[in-house]
């Protein structure tokens, strides 16, 4: 039964040796030269599935990889062929060009030899319930197999899929199984699965297949004559370009989203390498044109980087801690502003940015106690200035909603401080809760 379908199966294993198993898309074998092709998407990265940034090499071979399959993917569909995609755990790998803060964000995922937005819909977790109905045949393929679902499409099959027979869930509003006709093809969905029946599988690929199929069209049907045809296919031809120019602008909005939610981590995170993008962003959102953090030539003194607008350049330090950003995190902060003028023979103002109590509410945390008494009076003594992340974030938010009309003087107040840099007259209105 099973010779009668040539099979190609990607990560995902088969006990059958009829079955042509492969890791990953790199295979030099063709999608469309086989009747079933079951595909389970693999993680790029050595992880369960997530959100990575990635250098562009390494973005551009992923998505050269997933790019190559969409057209196959589509020949097997043509064709009369069944794509299953056992749901696994979407991964999302990002590459930013041009810095922290300008560039273009590029995307892709394991899901995209599918669509490009299809991961979208795709929500990971893990569990073993799923309820089945219909009288689908992979109802009974699931029934049989160990179900350990990594994956679910959340609420429904996106566009350009259409007609999707629903057969299994794993919650509410929550797909685990369906049945998409494609062309002449089918795309199946099923949960991810530690043991699979092969035979029940077959089964249910030879009825999709072979007992499905009506009779061949006959070569005079393309000319027999069919009311508002080519009117049809112009106003779908339209509405698709709608529609991609749709899933485009939302796209370009969540990415907005997520850019402007990633000005909370001011207020929280502690880390060099979530912390310190973000200020720098924040910084250039004022307009001070930073540039990232780099080694001081000639020493092995690093900075967190630099401001170039302004009455004088500024170098950064970004600090973040639980507790009060205490002395011995700022004394070596007043060594690299000497070491600079030394390497430079420009004299730049020294700002460190601290996120200090970070586990307290933020409203509880404005003003210089962010900073300990030591450091207060060692940066005044330094002409060193002292900027609150918390307050950094509310003059973001209130430059934001065009509530500080000059700018201009924000950039001052933060060049011209010796010790702690007082940004409360900038904040017009609070964003934080009982403020």
């Amino acid at each position: 039964m099973t010779q009668a379908l040539r099979t190609l199966s990607v990560n995902f294993p088969f006990k059958n040796a009829s079955v042509i198993c492969e890791a990953d898309f790199s295979t030099p074998r063709a999608l469309f030269d086989f009747d079933v092709v079951v595909v389970r998407p693999y993680c790029f990265i050595e992880h369960s599935g997530g959100k990575f940034s990635v250098q562009w090499n390494a973005y551009s071979h992923a998505r050269s990889v997933m790019r190559r399959r969409v057209d196959e993917a589509a020949r097997l569909l043509e064709q009369g062929g069944l794509l299953v995609v056992v749901l696994s755990a979407a991964e999302v790998l990002t590459c930013r060009t041009g810095g922290y803060s300008m560039g273009t964000i590029y995307t892709t995922t394991n899901y995209d030899f599918l669509d490009p937005h299809f991961y979208e819909v795709v929500e990971n977790g893990t569990g073993d319930r799923v309820d089945c109905f219909s009288s689908d045949p992979f109802t009974k393929v699931i029934k049989a197999s160990t179900v350990s679902w990594t994956a679910f499409i959340d609420h429904k099959i996106p566009y350009p899929f259409l007609d999707p027979l629903i057969f299994a869930r794993n919650g509410r509003d929550a797909i685990v199984g369906a049945s998409v006709p494609v062309r002449s093809g089918h795309i199946i969905f099923l949960p991810n699965l530690k043991q699979l029946d092969e035979a029940s599988f077959f089964e249910a690929c030879l009825d999709y297949r072979s007992r499905r199929e009506g009779t061949p069209v006959p070569a005079w049907v393309q000319s027999v004559y069919l009311p508002d045809k080519y009117g049809l296919h112009q106003a779908i031809a339209s509405l698709e370009l709608k529609v991609e120019r749709l899933q485009e602008e939302v796209r370009e909005k969540r990415m907005a989203l997520s850019a402007l939610l990633g000005f909370k981590k001011l207020l929280y995170e502690k880390g060099k390498t979530q912390l310190e993008p973000i200020v720098l962003k924040a910084l250039d959102t004022i307009g001070f044109q930073t540039s990232p953090g780099e080694l001081i030539a000639g020493t092995n003194f690093e900075i967190d980087g630099r401001t170039r607008v302004g009455s004088s350049p500024g170098v950064l330090e970004i600090k973040g801690s639980k507790n009060q950003i205490a002395l011995d995190e700022f004394s070596p902060f007043t060594t690299k502003i000497l070491s600079d003028f030394q390497a430079t023979n420009v004299h730049s103002k020294g700002i460190l940015v601290g996120n200090g109590l970070c586990l307290e509410r933020p409203d509880k945390r404005l003003g210089s106690r962010v900073f300990s008494t030591h450091v207060l009076d060692a940066a005044k003594r330094n002409s060193v200035a002292l900027v609150n992340s918390v307050e950094l974030y509310a003059v973001v938010s209130n430059l934001l909603e065009g509530r500080i009309p000059d700018v201009g003087l924000l950039r001052e107040a933060i060049l011209t401080a010796n010790g702690y840099a007082d940004l409360s007259t900038f904040i017009v209105k609070s964003p934080f809760p009982g403020k």
